[in-house]
């Protein structure tokens, strides 16, 4: 589950692999699509710099983690080693998520208004089913509550704005009436402000405060290691 108490230096994010079966507008990936996954290899690699580090926490992520053909071994590796697994997945392949039941401790689960989405009660894994809130879905307080009253028993809640990472997110991030929502407000990442509304967390990109705050680690497909989203050996 996603934790209030969260920092963004306490994890590592590990890429699988940049493909995806989905191309959405709002995707923070800029080498989306590459079909290239990373190694066994570079993953224990990776553990082994986490533990020196003091991580906890390793958030498996793509692209789409379960279309990378070893996605269950290396979750297996990373719960042998003694963390806490969490992935994040559009649940395009519910068949691979439910293998990785027991072995991931939490599934963040993005809905895109799937046929069919996973539910808490067929699950061992703690599950968080997370949606994103712009102009053009959830833009107003009633949609939003339909959707906590329809979604709310599946498993936890997350809601995020959009991140500015291109000009279509920057003209649809800003939804006016969350600022007047009936919710606690709290501190995210010790760099934005949140949103506690009806038990779910709304991560507000649209609010950061400190752009200067420590960011988590990420180990990328070629097993380079950085606190950027960028990959060094790519132009």
């Amino acid at each position: 589950m996603f934790s209030l108490n969260q920092k963004t230096c306490d994890y590592m994010n590990i890429v699988l692999t940049h493909e995806c079966n989905r191309r959405c507008q709002f995707c923070v990936d800029q080498y989306r699509g590459r079909k290239e996954y990373i190694s066994k290899s570079k993953v224990e690699q990776a553990l082994g710099f986490a533990k020196w580090e003091g991580i906890k926490d390793i958030l498996l992520t793509g692209g789409e983690p379960t279309l990378h053909p070893d996605v269950v071994e290396i979750a297996q590796m990373v719960y042998k080693h003694g963390f806490r697994v969490i992935m994040t997945t559009n649940y395009g392949r519910p068949e691979v998520v439910k293998q990785l039941d027991g072995i991931v401790d939490c599934f963040n689960v993005s809905v895109y208004d799937q046929p069919a989405l996973p539910q808490q009660s067929d699950f061992v894994s703690d599950l968080t089913l997370h949606t994103l809130i712009h102009k053009l879905r959830l833009g107003t307080k009633q949609e939003l509550d339909e959707f906590i009253d329809r979604r709310g028993g599946m498993g936890h809640l997350k809601f995020s704005t959009l991140s500015p990472c291109n000009e279509w997110c920057v003209r649809n991030q800003h939804v006016e009436y969350l600022d007047d929502l009936d919710a606690r407000w709290v501190v995210l990442f010790n760099e934005m402000l949140g949103q506690v509304y009806r038990g779910a967390t709304i991560k507000r990109y649209d609010k950061v405060f400190r752009n200067s705050a420590k960011q988590s680690l990420k180990c990328h497909v070629d097993g380079a290691i950085t606190y950027s989203w960028t990959r060094s050996d790519i132009d």
